[in-house]
């Protein structure tokens, strides 16, 4: 596990778990969400672009309480197909980017952990 300022990580082999907060420039207040919800959508085709993939699935859920952005990246690397399911959570001058890779049709469940257990405090 590997911890910094601002994100936490685990890894083993291609799977990896972490949490990481960005600070945003205005305060999010649950009103803004209906003009949110595109730019997280960009923000996540743009992380596909970056891994030579693409947006499988994208949804709201909950997430902690709080109502967040979800999606599904696929992708290549090293010959393995990979997902790569990030949330965004968005909390007053914070947004919490929530990230799990897994080899595609593999074990699901630290992914399944995360999301079912990740609070704000």
């Amino acid at each position: 596990m590997t911890r910094t300022g601002r994100a936490v990580q685990a890894s083993q082999g291609v799977e990896l778990v972490s949490v990481t907060r960005f600070p945003l420039l205005r305060a999010y207040r649950p009103a803004l969400w209906p003009s949110v919800v595109p730019e997280l959508d960009r923000a996540a085709r743009e992380l596909a672009q970056q891994q030579k993939g693409q947006v499988a699935d994208s949804s709201t859920v909950t997430v902690g309480g709080q109502r967040a952005r979800m999606y599904d990246i696929d992708y290549e690397r090293d010959g393995k197909g990979l997902v790569e399911r990030i949330a965004f959570v968005l909390r007053g001058k914070t947004e919490y980017l929530l990230l799990c890779r897994y080899e595609r049709g593999g074990d699901t469940a630290a992914r399944d952990r995360l999301l079912d257990t990740f609070t704000l405090a």
